[in-house]
């Protein structure tokens, strides 16, 4: 046998993070460590979302809408397990507006909640400044190479410029994938570290 190796493979950058959806009946408690949001276009397809791919999207010219969806690098407020938020344009809206008022998320004090008691009812946001030391919150996840990495996307080549792809890698979708796997995130010590 060939590859045996005397070290491990080098850890994943992005091993222990996972994109977090605001759950029903509960209030998500987090400090934003991102200093901005990030968003695109996304359609629902084969139980995930995934990135609308632009004019030539499959998924656009088989008449499934686009919906925006924006990121937010966070950590709970008890624990500096970290995550991504996911949220829809309407409950980005505070997010952006305390971005525009504040000009920087990071360290602002979010609180999250489904209006409803259905896994797609709307979110609820509310954002405030914290008296959180910024020296003591952990660095950002890189939000983009993160989305990059779940949605099996080509990573931007040696120019900065993004390398062209088919689209996102939507095989193996019905939860076949190992534990760990970029399109499984190992899940967080406790995702109650989050709610409230």
């Amino acid at each position: 046998m060939e590859n045996w190796k005397n070290r491990p493979p080098a850890p994943n950058e992005f091993g222990g993070i996972r994109l977090l959806r605001v759950p029903k009946a509960k209030t998500l408690e987090l400090l934003i460590t991102s200093d901005h949001l990030i968003g695109c276009d996304t359609h629902f397809s084969h139980r995930r979302t995934i990135p609308c791919t632009g004019p030539n999207c499959p998924l656009c010219l088989d008449g499934s809408p686009a919906r925006w969806h924006g990121y937010v690098s966070i950590c709970s407020t008890r624990q500096n397990a970290q995550a991504v938020l996911e949220l829809t344009a309407l409950a980005a809206q505070p997010v952006i507006d305390y971005q525009d008022r504040h000009g920087s998320l990071r360290g602002a004090r979010l609180k999250a909640m489904r209006v409803g008691n259905h896994d797609n009812s709307p979110v609820n946001c509310s954002l405030e400044p914290s008296d959180v030391d910024l020296r003591t919150l952990p660095a950002a996840v890189h939000l983009e190479n993160f989305l990059t990495v779940i949605w099996h996307l080509d990573k931007p080549n040696g120019n900065g410029q993004e390398k062209p792809h088919p689209g996102p890698n939507i095989r193996n979708t019905g939860g076949t994938h190992p534990p760990g796997s970029p399109a499984q995130p190992s899940p967080l010590p406790d995702e109650e570290d989050f709610a409230s």
